[in-house]
C-alpha cells in the first residue's frame, strides 16, 4: 500500500513541467534557510525594543505592501512575462535578511517587512503552480511542494538553535548573525532560478483595458462564489497574522522557552507537514478540498489551546505538532482558489485576494498587540480559535466544492 502510494507520488512529480519543478526546488531550499530565522524574527524585534503593540504595528507593514501592490500586480500578471515578474520578486526578497542584519532598532524592521511583503507578492510562485498543475494533481502537487520542502527543513530549527548557541544565545547579536547566513543563501538561490526558469506557458492574455473596474468586474461576473471566498481568505489571513506575530514571543516571554524548545516547536510543525501533507493532499484530490479542511480544523484549533495550557516542554512540542495541520489545511482548501475563476482571470483573481487579505493583515497584528496588553497574552490565541470554529468553518460551507468527481 505504501509502495503504491509512493509510486503514485513519483508519477505525479514526473509528469509536471520543468518550470514547476524549478520553483519547487527553489522553494525547498529557500524554506530551509527561512526556518533559520523564522521563529526568532518577532523575538528579535522585541529585543530591539518593540512593545506588543509596536510589534503588531511593525508586522502590519506586510499587509500595507500587499494591499498596495496586489491590484496592479493582478493586471500585470495576466498580461506580461511571468518569468520576469517572478525573478524581480525573488530579487527583492534577497535583500530582506540584509535589512534585518543591519537594523539598529526595531523601527527599521518595518522597512524589511514592507520589502518582504512586496517581494513575496511579486515573487510568489502560486501563479506558476496555478498554470502548470492540472486540476487532478493540484492539491497533490501543492502537498508535494510542502511535503518535500518540509523534509530537509525539519533539521533547520535545530541547526538554528545550535548556531544561536554558538553565536551567544538568544540575543540581538546572535540572531543578527543568522540573518547574514540567510542573505548568502538567498543570493545563491536567485542565481539558480535565473539560470533555470524559462517563459511560463499560459492562455493568450486578454486585451489591455485601462478601466480597472471593468477589469476586475469580469472576475466577479465569471467567477464562482467570489465574494464569499474573498471574505473567507480575509478572515483566515487575519488569524494567521495574529498567530505568526505572537506565537514565538509568547513561548519565549510567557513560557520561558529556550532556543532548543523554540526550535523543537518549529521542528514538530514541520514533521507534521512532512508526514501528512501528501496524504491529505491526495485525499483532498479524491474526496474534496472542503472535507479535508473540516477533518483538520479541530486539530489546529486545539493547538492554540494546548499552547496556553501546556504544563511543560512536552506539551509545547505537542502543540507545535498540531499547529502543523494548519499549513496542510491551507493548501488543501487553497487548491480551490484557481478553480473558482477561468484561467485567463487568475492574475486579477490573485490580485483581488492579495488586496483584501492585505487589508486584513494591517489591523490584525495591531489588534493582537492591544489584546495582549489589555486582556492578557492568552486571549490572542483564544480569539483565533473562536474565529476558526465559528466564522471560518461556516463560511467555507457556503462555498461550492470545486473538485469534480465522476
Amino acid at each position: 500500500m505504501v509502495a503504491g502510494f509512493l509510486k503514485e507520488l513519483k508519477e505525479v512529480w514526473s509528469r509536471q513541467k520543468k518550470n514547476w519543478k524549478t520553483v519547487v526546488t527553489r522553494q525547498v531550499f529557500n524554506r530551509f534557510f527561512n526556518e533559520l530565522t523564522l521563529q526568532y524574527a518577532n523575538i528579535y524585534t522585541t529585543l530591539l525594543g518593540a512593545t506588543p503593540v509596536q510589534l503588531g504595528a511593525v508586522n502590519s507593514a506586510w499587509g500595507i505592501s500587499q494591499a498596495i501592490i496586489s491590484i496592479p500586480l493582478g493586471v500585470i500578471r495576466d498580461r506580461f512575462n511571468l518569468r520576469k515578474i517572478y525573478l524581480f520578486g525573488v530579487g527583492l526578497l534577497t535583500f530582506v535578511p540584509l535589512l534585518y542584519a543591519l537594523a539598529p532598532g526595531w523601527e527599521l524592521i518595518a522597512s524589511a517587512i514592507l520589502l518582504s511583503g512586496l517581494g513575496m507578492m511579486i515573487g510568489s510562485c502560486v501563479i506558476i503552480c496555478d498554470l502548470s498543475l492540472p486540476t487532478e494533481d493540484r492539491a497533490t502537487g501543492k502537498a508535494l511542494c510542502e511535503g518535500i520542502g518540509a523534509l530537509p527543513t525539519i533539521l533547520a530549527p535545530t541547526i538554528a538553535a545550535i548556531l544561536l548557541t554558538f553565536f551567544g544565545g538568544i540575543s540581538i547579536q546572535g540572531i543578527r548573525k543568522l540573518y547574514w547566513v540567510q542573505f548568502a543563501a538567498r543570493f545563491i538561490l536567485f542565481l539558480y532560478v535565473y539560470s533555470n526558469l524559462t517563459d511560463i506557458e499560459r492562455p493568450s492574455p486578454p486585451p489591455l483595458e485601462l478601466d480597472f473596474l471593468k477589469e476586475f468586474g469580469e472576475v466577479f461576473e465569471r467567477g464562482t462564489a467570489v465574494k464569499r471566498w474573498l471574505f473567507f481568505q480575509s478572515i483566515n489571513r487575519f488569524n494567521m497574522m495574529m498567530l505568526t506575530t505572537f506565537r514565538y514571543p509568547y513561548v519565549f516571554e510567557i513560557k520561558g522557552a529556550s532556543q532548543y524548545i523554540i526550535g523543537g516547536i518549529a521542528t514538530t510543525m514541520l514533521v507534521t507537514e512532512a508526514l501528512f501533507s501528501t496524504v491529505i493532499g491526495r485525499t483532498a484530490d479524491r474526496i474534496g478540498r472542503k472535507k479535508a479542511f473540516y477533518m483538520l480544523i479541530p486539530l489546529f484549533s486545539a493547538a492554540n489551546l494546548l499552547l496556553l495550557w501546556a504544563p511543560n516542554s512536552i506539551g509545547l512540542l505537542l502543540a507545535g505538532f498540531l499547529m502543523g495541520f494548519r499549513m496542510i489545511a491551507a493548501f488543501s482548501y487553497g487548491s480551490m482558489t484557481p478553480e473558482l475563476v477561468p484561467p485567463d482571470c487568475i492574475g486579477r483573481w490573485r490580485g483581488l485576494i492579495g488586496f483584501f487579505t492585505g487589508l486584513m493583515s494591517i489591523p490584525a497584528p495591531i489588534i493582537g498587540g492591544i489584546v495582549w496588553e489589555r486582556f492578557g497574552p492568552e486571549w490572542v490565541f483564544i480569539l483565533i480559535s473562536v474565529l476558526d470554529l465559528f466564522v471560518l468553518a461556516p463560511l467555507l460551507a457556503s462555498v461550492p466544492e470545486t473538485l469534480k468527481t465522476d
